[in-house]
């Protein structure tokens, strides 16, 4: 599929309903907000609507209330849509009840996604570009190519998302098309230090506490190149937070002097969710696939069933073989 054939699809329909992955992310949202910006300039009927709500230092993009949390109107809008414009995700349940209202009343999807595909790649059409930083770059390229006139507030769905996944322009995955991005925002008089500073100078008080108390609590293997935490909802309540306080963790912790990899581990009960960051040198994307999950080679996650200590067990001894024969074979 290609860009023109997007456009063709888009065009056949008219109500239209954009969603992405349960507890979304920058570039999730910043994607939804500049195709929701797109859409409603070309006369569509749409609404964004998640399984799960807005994280608190977005709320600058929700200024006119766009995004909705699923209840009972934006379902009631999913049954009567044409069509659902999916952005960054590739496994078709992580839509959360979402994907359960597109099978029950079988409305086309449209993905439009920068993950490799997965088992659960259940969406009638779809574009993936695993090699751009996010959907916010797709997206970019898009309304470039169909001449498509890209307004700020486009531009600032655009910016958010490239400037999230690429861990602002620090990651691996940024690309010369990134800092177009960045150079166009500039240009068209876009605050980028304002943006910046909602989404990582707007920290709150419970989010230090716990990152304090993570801190106390690191785990170091494989000779320093692992670093490895756990969290759990007692940990979270007991800060009086909320599972966005420990969002980037794993992030900041990939920053530690020697670490090549960083994991975070999160106990859900009989589930654990697992995120991975890698510096570069590991494909972390290989151990999430090994424990049912994926993503990109140096950024990956999965969400495992099982007890924590048999899931913390077997994650672990996968990195630490992985990592000894990775430095075994290369060996110079």
């Amino acid at each position: 599929m290609d860009f023109h054939q997007i456009k063709s699809i888009i065009d056949k329909h008219d109500k239209i309903f954009i969603s992405s992955h349960i507890n979304p992310d920058g570039d999730s949202l910043g994607s939804a907000y500049a195709m929701y910006k797109y859409l409603d300039s070309i006369g569509k009927d749409c609404i964004i609507v998640n399984h799960s709500p807005i994280p608190e230092v977005y709320n600058f993009l929700n200024e006119d209330n766009i995004f909705q949390e699923l209840d009972g109107d934006s379902a009631s809008f999913i049954k009567k849509a044409d069509l659902g414009l999916i952005l960054d995700i590739g496994d078709f349940y992580r839509l959360g009840d979402v994907a359960f209202l597109v099978e029950e009343n079988d409305i086309e999807t449209l993905s439009i996604d920068h993950h490799a595909k997965s088992d659960n790649d259940l969406f009638k059409n779809e574009y993936i570009d695993v090699k751009a930083s996010s959907v916010g770059e797709i997206l970019y390229s898009f309304f470039k190519e169909i001449d498509q006139k890209i307004s700020e507030e486009m531009m600032l769905g655009i910016y958010v998302a490239v400037l999230t996944d690429t861990g602002s322009f620090r990651h691996s995955n940024t690309t010369d098309l990134c800092h177009q991005v960045a150079v166009d925002a500039i240009q068209m008089g876009l605050d980028i230090s304002k943006v910046y500073q909602n989404i990582y100078e707007n920290s709150s008080i419970s989010r230090m506490k716990l990152l304090g108390n993570v801190i106390q609590k690191l785990n170091y293997d494989c000779e320093g190149e692992l670093v490895w935490f756990s969290l759990n909802h007692d940990m979270i309540k007991e800060v009086n937070g909320s599972n966005q306080d420990f969002d980037g963790f794993t992030d900041f912790f990939r920053g530690i002097k020697g670490v090549e990899v960083s994991l975070m581990l999160y106990d859900l009960g009989g589930k654990v969710r697992l995120s991975f960051r890698s510096k570069g040198k590991y494909k972390v994307s290989e151990i999430a696939k090994k424990m049912g999950g994926g993503g990109h080679p140096f950024a990956a996650a999965a969400l495992v069933e099982g007890e924590f200590s048999d899931v913390k067990s077997t994650v672990l001894n996968l990195m630490s073989t992985y990592i000894s024969k990775f430095n075994e074979d290369n060996l110079s």
